[in-house]
């Protein structure tokens, strides 16, 4: 008789800020039997970041055995093994939540070439490359949430890296939606605004005069993460999970660029 897979949920950015939020509210909902909840089973949590001594502090907390992944995503041989490790482990990926990412804020040329250059693998091209390590270890039931971010609906002078690579995402994520229809597997791309995580003060390491003032419309990361979970179970293909990023996403597409570029210059400043 074959072993029974067992099912596995693969979260990136798992050390702190929404992956670590994922991590916590989907170890509460699986190890809840009530059909109510939309959760599925989870038997064993990856957690994936290159924190290794965090990785193990939040997996002994968890309800649900997991499995410290040390791994940087941004190089393709970390990605590799993971997809190595996923063909040894004879298991479903029940869950793929890909929340790694950073950004930059600044000038073009205030901004490193490794840094600009780091943000595309990692907010980018990690997100293809592991979704496509994956989909083979899916099946019917299976979801994939990516995480993009508001700033994919326009083009954003100081972020423009970063909202170049999460427009990537979200757009990558609405199209793998449509080749995987009728297989079952929900996909959903997440577009919050600020989240209050750890992400501003990454973002702020530039010097440079051309910041974010003030985090306008910022979230909880809990409020983002129970609602994004909402809208996946629902099958929803974008996540905005507050009204001003549905309003964003709304004046994304009716409004030129070059008004809402003007807009942002304008709203950064305040």
């Amino acid at each position: 008789m074959s072993e029974t897979p067992k099912h596995i949920a693969i979260i990136t950015g798992a050390s702190s800020g929404l992956g670590l939020e994922f991590v916590r509210q989907l170890d509460v909902r699986s190890s809840v039997t009530h059909a109510d909840v939309g959760v599925h089973h989870i038997d064993e949590f990856w957690l994936v970041a290159r924190n290794t001594a965090k990785l193990e502090a939040i997996a002994a907390d968890l309800r649900t055995p997991a499995r410290a992944v040390s791994a940087d995503l941004s190089k393709q041989e970390d990605i590799d093994r993971i997809e190595a490790d996923l063909g040894e482990a004879n298991g479903v990926v029940t869950y793929l939540v890909n929340c790694a990412g950073f950004g930059r804020f600044g000038s073009w040329k205030d901004i490193a070439n490794d840094d600009a250059t780091a943000m595309i693998d990692l907010d980018a091209r990690a997100v293809v490359a592991l979704t496509r390590a994956c989909l083979p270890h899916m099946e019917r039931g299976s979801r994939i949430i990516e995480v993009a971010s508001a700033a994919a609906f326009y083009p954003l002078p100081y972020m423009n890296v970063y909202a170049a690579s999460k427009a990537f995402v979200l757009r990558y994520t609405r199209a793998l939606r449509w080749e995987l229809h009728g297989s079952g597997i929900t996909v959903t791309a997440l577009c919050p605004t600020w989240v209050k995580t750890g992400f501003e003060a990454q973002a702020r390491k530039s010097k440079d005069a051309h910041a974010v003032n003030h985090l306008l419309f910022a979230q909880n990361a809990s409020t983002v993460v129970s609602r994004a979970l909402f809208m996946n179970r629902m099958h929803a293909a974008v996540a905005c999970c507050s009204i001003p990023s549905f309003c964003l996403r709304i004046i994304g597409k009716i409004v030129p660029n070059c008004i809402t570029m003007w807009g942002w210059n304008l709203i950064r400043r305040l």
